[in-house]
């Protein structure tokens, strides 16, 4: 199977034409870690027979009672591009997978007076977390939404706190996509560090051992990267991170998986 088919297989090859719903608590945050919304969201995904569409449907309750659908159909033949998924709504990015749930929606480039984003899921058996760091049109980051997502019914409304305790002896695994959807072997990682770009990027620790690790600005001339990880127990770690070039082109997707040792 080429890389073209199996990021497909990986994304949508557990879809069946009963579907599956993430219910979800979506909530925006500032910059400053300030709340500036939270709702509910349900996305739900149903194939053909054939798994070569896939329906995508989101439904959302918000706050004051009202409710909202959007519904959108996602072609093998035209969305599966080698560069990954072109959603029909996000004609400029590309989600890509590594499989176990592990699945990114990435900018293929900052472009000049365009927003500029990426969404980056973490999942631990029936849970699932994303991040979605937003930069504005002048390049400064806006705003970012945590979604946290459970199989088949809404998590607790009340999430877990923030992360206190990182000590003790952290050894994990790392695997690499390229933008052609290469993936490389696992390879052993150093020791878990959370704010590995100190000097560029700031490290924001959100409810549910969220941490995320993104530049206050992106812009041409200098490499950057935006990073999302959870502690989905208190001995396991997960980690995504997204590296884009000088010119602001996507040059990379890391996956990392950190154990604590006794």
């Amino acid at each position: 199977m080429n890389s073209q088919e199996q990021n497909w297989t990986n994304l949508f090859g557990k879809i069946t034409s009963e579907g599956i719903a993430w219910h979800g608590i979506w909530t925006r945050y500032s910059p400053e870690k300030e709340v500036l919304e939270s709702f509910q969201g349900v996305r739900n995904f149903r194939a053909n027979e054939n798994k070569t569409v896939i329906t995508h449907t989101n439904n959302y309750i918000y706050a004051d009672g009202s409710t909202a659908e959007k519904s959108w159909q996602i072609e093998k033949e035209t969305c599966n591009q080698p560069d990954g998924i072109m959603h029909p709504a996000l004609l400029s990015m590309r989600a890509l997978s590594f499989g176990q749930g592990v699945n990114a929606v990435v900018s293929k480039i900052l472009e000049n007076e365009e927003y500029f984003g990426v969404e980056l899921f973490l999942q631990h058996e029936n849970f699932r977390t994303s991040l979605t760091p937003i930069y504005g049109k002048t390049g400064d980051l806006e705003r970012m939404t945590l979604i946290r997502e459970q199989l088949g019914s809404f998590p607790d409304e009340k999430p877990e706190l923030e992360v206190d305790n990182i000590s003790g002896n952290w050894i994990g695994k790392r695997e690499y996509m390229t933008p052609d959807l290469k993936v490389s072997p696992a390879s052993e990682t150093q020791q878990l560090v959370l704010d590995a770009n100190a000097g560029k990027n700031k490290t924001f620790f959100l409810p549910d051992g969220v941490v995320v690790n993104a530049p206050k600005k992106v812009e041409f001339g200098e490499e950057f990267e935006i990073a999302a990880g959870k502690f989905v127990s208190k001995n396991e770690y997960k980690r995504l991170t997204a590296k884009y070039d000088e010119s602001g082109k996507f040059s990379l997707l890391i996956s990392e998986v950190f154990e604590r040792k006794e």
